[in-house]
């Protein structure tokens, strides 16, 4: 029995030394994706896509609020990915193609807080700040931020008319300039 004691003193006096653990996230592509659901038709029917061409810089950090704050992206826009081809290649043509200054969109995150993000977003030679909510799945390592924009503040009303005209008998004359976004980034956590 005194022997167990012993032991058992001596190793709570061990871990008492023990270092407490560090541990940094890093942003990972596998996993990671960049989602849409645009509206269409006078009951407002949401369809969904991604881009499947997309580049998000982050850099290696002690928390993911730090993490957030670096990140920064780059999508091509003429890939995309709804699940229908035919689709795909008529909004990549009518809406997409007729920006102005390429077909790219960017973005950065300039401000981070427990559950929002804002980040500004260049898109047709316009750039806005949109405010964007921001949860952390730690079982699951995905980081995700949500937020809604209104494709007019970017000077797009051609493009959305293009696009309704294309699209004129499935979308019943009616697109909504409002599009909401979805950022999954897959976080890769080490601890040492």
């Amino acid at each position: 029995m005194k022997i167990f004691l012993t032991l058992a003193l001596l190793t709570l006096s061990i871990s008492s030394f023990a270092k407490p653990q560090i541990c940094s996230f890093d942003y990972s592509k596998d996993g990671s994706k960049v989602g849409w659901t645009a509206f269409k038709t006078p009951k407002k029917l949401g369809v969904s896509a991604k881009f499947s061409d997309f580049a998000i810089k982050t850099t290696n950090s002690k928390s993911i609020n730090d993490l957030l704050s670096t990140a920064s992206f780059v999508i091509n826009t003429q890939a995309i990915d709804s699940g229908d081809k035919g689709r795909d290649i008529k909004i990549a043509q009518f809406f997409f193609k007729k920006m102005l200054k390429g077909v790219k969109i960017t973005g950065k995150v300039l401000k981070t807080t427990d559950n929002m993000v804002d980040v500004e977003i260049t898109m047709n030679g316009a750039t806005k700040v949109v405010p964007m909510t921001s949860s952390f799945d730690e079982a699951g390592s995905k980081l995700t931020l949500k937020g809604s924009i209104d494709v007019l503040e970017f000077g797009m009303k051609d493009n959305l008319s293009a696009i309704t005209k294309a699209c004129y008998e499935k979308h019943e004359g009616v697109t909504w300039p409002n599009v909401d976004l979805e950022f999954v980034a897959s976080i890769q956590k080490s601890c040492k």
